[in-house]
């Protein structure tokens, strides 16, 4: 098989999985989300100890995990107690092993805040307060397509900024990182996602105006996201995060761009929708 073939047969189940998982129902989507944390976790966790994983690390990707999926096991308080008590179980290992590496444990911290802190905040933030029966109650409801919209957003920003850049791109836009990006693809990426978010958001039943700001926040963190995860991959000499998606590198190739676009996207769904 061809690598256009490759990638394509791997990006239509890739986009098909991820489209069925967020539309079922908010159980299926936080399950979404916890495969994207463990699989972005694993990949930074390996790329940044150059190793083979050490218990620290598998701490780690237990407090990821526990993160993501901890609200429907514990109260918020008693998932910061367990949070606590697995930092104090990594400093003690850290501590008994031969390298006795603190920078162990501030790699493990960085990938929980870099990965599942974004995806908790991206999961609460796609519950939409409604009125509920004739008392006018508010309650929160998961919507679907909030969390849709944004996965739609950030494979348009993607698809049209490498079509503009292919097709117009002279000037490199960041060549100490990235070379090949170029600011005509940045801004036909900005420009024609921005006109995306405004027919995503008719056909969704969301706010134009509102849908166009979160494009442009999209486009703009987004581009951020996949810089600042090339400057990983550069510092590391490394072509790929990982190999799990034939043809598209890693989960982390694939989630840079969303990972970082989040926190300033569930600022604006926060105050909008919930």
């Amino acid at each position: 098989m061809t690598n256009f073939w490759q990638r394509t047969l791997t990006g239509l189940i890739f986009v098909g999985i991820i489209v069925a998982l967020t539309l079922i129902n908010q159980f299926t989507f936080l399950a979404l989300l916890a495969i994207i944390t463990l699989g972005c976790s694993y990949e930074f966790y390996k790329i940044t100890n150059q190793k083979p994983l050490t218990a620290v690390h598998y701490i780690g990707l237990a407090m990821a995990i526990s993160l993501v999926l901890g609200k429907f096991w514990f109260k918020y308080i008693e998932l910061l107690m367990f949070s606590s008590a697995l930092l104090a179980i990594m400093a003690i290992v850290v501590l008994f092993s031969k390298q006795k590496n603190w920078q162990t444990i501030a790699f493990t911290f960085t990938g929980l805040f870099y990965i599942a802190v974004p995806l908790v905040v991206f999961y609460i933030c796609c519950f939409q307060r409604v009125n509920a029966g004739f008392m006018v109650i508010t309650e929160k409801q998961y919507n679907p397509l909030l969390a849709l919209n944004l996965f739609i957003l950030i494979w348009c920003s993607d698809t049209f900024a490498y079509l503009c850049g292919k097709a117009f791109g002279k000037h490199p836009f960041f060549p100490a990182i990235s070379p090949k990006k170029t600011w005509e693809g940045f801004f036909g990426g900005l420009i024609l996602t921005t006109i995306a978010a405004y027919f995503i958001a008719l056909w969704f039943g969301l706010n134009p105006i509102y849908n166009i700001a979160i494009g442009i926040i999209t486009v703009v963190f987004g581009s951020i996201g996949d810089l600042i995860e090339s400057m990983l991959k550069r510092q590391y000499n490394i072509k790929d995060s990982g190999n799990m998606l034939p043809g598209h590198g890693g989960f982390l190739d694939r989630f840079d761009a969303l990972l970082i676009a989040l926190p300033f996207n569930c600022i604006v769904y926060y105050y909008l929708y919930f």
